[in-house]
This record gives structure tokens, sequence and C-alpha cells, in this order.
């Protein structure tokens, strides 16, 4: 559980570290149009890095105020001393666990989907189109057969899918030489500047950053667009087309039957489209490409460099801001904690004989559990009363490797908590003990029968409990009582 908690807040870190990066990618786009339009491209790429590279959990794990102290269960960051708070964290982290998984198996049937149509592929016996095709790799710089070419009556539009082991699918359509031309120059740029394989690793982040909804979507969008334009960018430049761009977009128009926007497979394939939002975004970037002259390759490579250390460092920063409000509230906390109960409430690990001759074992709650402990709560709306005053009875058979928890019941520094069993098998041993809503419990150790009163010095809720830590299958029938006093 605690590992599911450290993964959503780094998480949680990242996926608000790397918004605000990529709001201010946004807002550097002209800038980066007027340097060289590929770094558009280029640095919407390291942003989606951003979102994989924990530099503001970093930050927080090197200013944790915990980290000096060896406690780096950071989930219970600013919340460490709010049980309810924690708990929320807690259903929280397990909610988008759950989504992950979810969204997992959602993606995995649209792969399997699309692997089964290529099933139907039939390779491509048309000696002009496999020429045309040949000579398309050939002017991109793609290897003979690294790339093949397919029919596939499944599909109605021109496509590339694989990202391992690349193919090109045609429908069952008549084209001329030259719309194969423009298809084969428009899908193999896909594969040339590593579309696919970059659009696998955009899926990975939208499984991991769904808790920012917008930011995902945005980020799909984008990166969609933006593949697009550099693949119609490249596929013009290589085919010697650039001063034809008008009839390029409207040669892909002709070529796509209506209403295809092929929107919901955009992640698993590369393809023609006719989303006119879409194709009047990209027609724009042409258009503003063949009036801008790029910048000299170094001066280029300087302003992506400074790009990409300035979003490295806004990240780290953003991450130590929020280690650092941490440390704030939390010291403030346990200061306030510590003038409160001074020398009256002993660490964790702690031993403390009592007045009785029983020694109270303190420690953190986490502390109780062995391997595979099982957890049953037992409110007090099950107990009987004994009196008007809050007595409760304990008739509890403890399974082996199990701990038996009341309800809880706030309990104001001074009070008392008294609690008193008896066993069966007699002389088996348990553990009788109480733990609050701050992540601390106490408790005492015996056979037969056990009675202890454990002195209130913090006011939280508190709820009683008793533990067999056997594992050879032994019941203990714990039978008693226990009483809340303020």
């Amino acid at each position: 559980m605690n590992f599911i908690n450290q993964l959503f807040f780094m998480v949680l870190i990242s996926s608000v570290t790397s918004s605000l990066l990529f709001f201010v990618w946004r807002l550097l786009q002209g800038f980066f149009m007027l340097v060289d339009a590929r770094l558009i491209y280029k640095t919407l790429r390291w942003i989606c890095m951003m979102y994989m590279l924990p530099f503001g959990y970093a930050a927080v794990l090197i200013t944790y105020h915990g980290w000096f102290c060896g406690d780096i269960r950071l989930w219970k960051i600013v919340f460490v001393r709010s049980g309810e708070i924690t708990f929320g964290v807690r259903v929280v982290a397990l909610v988008w666990f759950a989504i992950v998984i979810a969204l997992i198996l959602f993606f995995m049937l649209g792969e399997l989907r699309w692997n089964l149509k290529r099933r139907d592929n039939i390779l491509e016996d048309d000696p002009v189109a496999a020429e045309i095709f040949q000579q398309v790799c050939d002017s991109l710089g793609i290897s003979r057969g690294k790339v093949k070419l397919y029919r596939n009556v499944l599909v109605n539009t021109p496509l590339v899918i694989g990202w391992l082991h690349p193919e090109v699918l045609l429908p069952e359509n008549d084209y001329t030489p030259d719309d194969l031309e423009l298809i084969f120059f428009h899908e193999l740029s896909h594969r040339k500047q590593g579309d696919l394989l970059f659009k696998k690793f955009v899926i990975i982040v939208i499984l991991i950053h769904c808790i920012n909804p917008v930011a995902v979507f945005l980020l799909f969008r984008t990166v969609n667009l933006w593949s697009e334009c550099m693949a119609d960018l490249l596929a013009l430049e290589a085919s010697g087309n650039m001063h034809r761009a008008s009839l390029y977009y409207n040669k892909i128009v002709e070529l796509i039957p209506h209403g295809n926007n092929a929107k919901q497979d955009s992640l698993f394939i590369s393809t023609l489209s006719k989303d006119s939002k879409l194709l009047a975004r990209r027609m724009n970037f042409m258009l503003k490409y063949l009036k801008t002259k790029p910048a000299g390759k170094v001066y280029t490579a300087v302003v992506a460099a400074a790009f990409v250390m300035m979003s490295a460092t806004t990240a780290y920063a953003s991450g130590k801001t929020v280690a650092d409000m941490h440390n704030f509230i939390y010291q403030n906390t346990e200061e306030q904690l510590n003038e409160a109960t001074e020398s009256s409430e002993p660490a964790p690990g702690t031993d403390v004989v009592t007045e009785d001759g029983m020694v109270e074992h303190y420690c953190n709650i986490e502390d109780l559990d062995m391997t595979n402990m099982q957890i049953v709560s037992y409110p007090e709306k099950d107990m009987v009363t004994w009196t008007a005053g809050i007595y409760y009875n304990i008739d509890w058979d403890v399974e082996a490797n199990t701990r038996y928890v009341s309800g809880d019941y706030t309990v104001k520094s001074g009070g008392k908590i008294g609690a008193s069993v008896t066993l069966s098998p007699f002389q088996k041993s348990c553990w009788l003990g109480i733990m609050n809503d701050h992540g601390t419990a106490r408790y005492v150790e015996g056979t037969g029968a056990l009675a202890h009163v454990f002195n209130i010095s913090e006011t939280c809720k508190y709820r009683v409990f008793v533990q067999n830590n056997y594992k050879d299958g032994t019941m203990i029938h714990a039978k008693g009582s226990f009483r809340y006093e303020n």
C-alpha cells in the first residue's frame, strides 16, 4: 500500500510540474518557429519525457525534513498528523491505481483489435506500387525490407502501423502513381521520424497521468497535430514538392473517404486524416514555415539545450518548493505537539515499565503488522454497553496472525483507557493495546489474563485492539471489556 502511495505522490508532483512546462512550451511555439520549426516537435517530445522523469520528486526526497530523520514515507507529507486526511490520500491513490489498470486493459484491447485486422494483410503484388514504394523508401533513407507494403480489406484509408515491425497498409482501392507517391511519402515519413514509437510512449504517459485528464488530453491532441505537421514537412522536402504544398493538401482531401477522421485510433496508427480543423492547422503551419528562414544549426542547438535545462531546473525547483512548504508546516506542527506532550509521550520503539509492573511497548501502527497480518474491524455498534458509561464487552475469536480492532472514540489528554481480557487457551499469549489516528500504538503482552490502564497524553481518536501473533493456526478467544475515561 505504501508503494502505491509513493507512486501516486511521485506522479502527482511530476504531473503538476510537467503540465506547467507544457503551458510554457505552448507560449514558446512562436519563438521556436522563428528559430527552427523542427524545434517545436523536438521540444514537445522532451516535455513528454518530463512527465516520466521525477525531477520534482527527487527534489522532495532531498529536501524533505523527514529524509534526514530516516523517515521517507512521503505519502504522509503535510498530512502526517491527520489520520482522516491520510486515509483520504490512500483512497485517492487506490482509485488512481485502479484507473491505470483499467486503461491498460483498454489499450491492450485496442492493440489486439489492430493485430487481428493485420491477419488479413496480403503482400502487395502490383509491381508498379511496389516499385514506387521502394523508390520512396530510398528517398527517405529507409533500408529496403525494413517496412513491408500490404493490402488489407479491413482498412478504408492508407496507414502505417507497428513500431517494432512497421507495415504500410493500403485499402482495396485503385490509386494512380501520383496518389501512391504522396501516400508513401506521408506514411513513411511517420516511420522515418519514429512517430509510432513515440506514440507508444505517449500511451504510457496517458496511463500514468490519468489523474490529470485535461493535461493528457491536450498532450495527446498536440502530439497528434505536430506528428502530422512534421510528416507533411518531411514528405514535401523529400519529394521536392515544397512549392506545391497546396496541391499536396488538396490531394489528401481527395484520397480520404468522407467522414474518416480515425481519431479513436490515432494512438495506434498514423494515417491520412480528413479532420478539417487538423488539416487547417497543418496548412497554416506550412504557410508559416515557407515564409520563415530557419536559424543556423548551432543557434538551434543552443536554444534546444537552454529549454531542456530550464525545464529540468523548473521541475526540480517546483518539487523543492513543495518540500520547503512541508518542512515549514511539519516543523511548526511538530513543535506545537512537542510543547503539548513534552516528556509525557515516549518515542516509538521505547519500552516503559508502568506503576502496575506491566511493560508498555510504544511503536508506529505499521510496526504492529506481521507478514500477511489480517485486520478485523469490530465497531462499537456491535458491542454490548454495560452501563450508561462508556464500557464495552470484548468477546472476540481472534484467528491466527490476526488483529481485532474496536471502533474509535475521542479521548482527551489526561484521560484513560482501561482494558482487560481473559484468554483461552489460558497458556497462550496475545497483545492488548490501543492505537490512535496519528499513527502510533501502545500495547502490553501476556498470557491467561491481561488488564492494563493506558494513560492518555494526546487528545485524538483511539481504538482498542487484541492481536494474535501465532502463525500455526492457533485461535485465541479473548473475553473481557474496555472503557474510556475523560
